[in-house]
């Protein structure tokens, strides 16, 4: 039974993609992830934070949503560019994009016969 099952490699052949985007648009980017590279191992969660601008010394309260993506080696290039834009992180003051090794991971990948019945 697990020969037909190919599991995914343990160690080394996977990345985790961390962006830091502005509020409001973490749902339109999960979508856009998920429809154009496939990729359903994300988690996004809202944060708020207070700040001071070094000129007058004023505080501010700014709120981001922050996405982490868990996506194999070969497709992390793909998928970073695509957070890069998708998320508006190219604008000044906007956010970042953060990409690094995961060490031990296995993506959630849909099976076959599961795939067919979602849509």
């Amino acid at each position: 039974m697990t020969d037909s099952i190919q599991l995914p490699p343990l160690r080394g052949d996977f990345r985790i993609i961390t962006c830091v985007m502005p509020a409001g648009h973490g749902a339109e980017v999960l979508e856009k992830l998920r429809h154009e590279q496939g990729v359903v191992s994300t988690s996004i969660h809202h944060a708020r934070g207070i700040g001071t601008q070094s000129l007058r010394h004023r505080v501010y309260s700014d709120e981001k949503q922050v996405l982490s993506a868990l996506v194999a080696a070969e497709q992390a290039d793909a998928v970073f560019e695509l957070l890069y834009y998708a998320a508006g992180v190219d604008a000044p003051h906007a956010g970042m994009v953060m990409m690094g090794y995961a060490f031990r991971g296995a993506g959630n990948e849909v099976l076959p016969e599961v795939a067919e019945d979602v849509q």
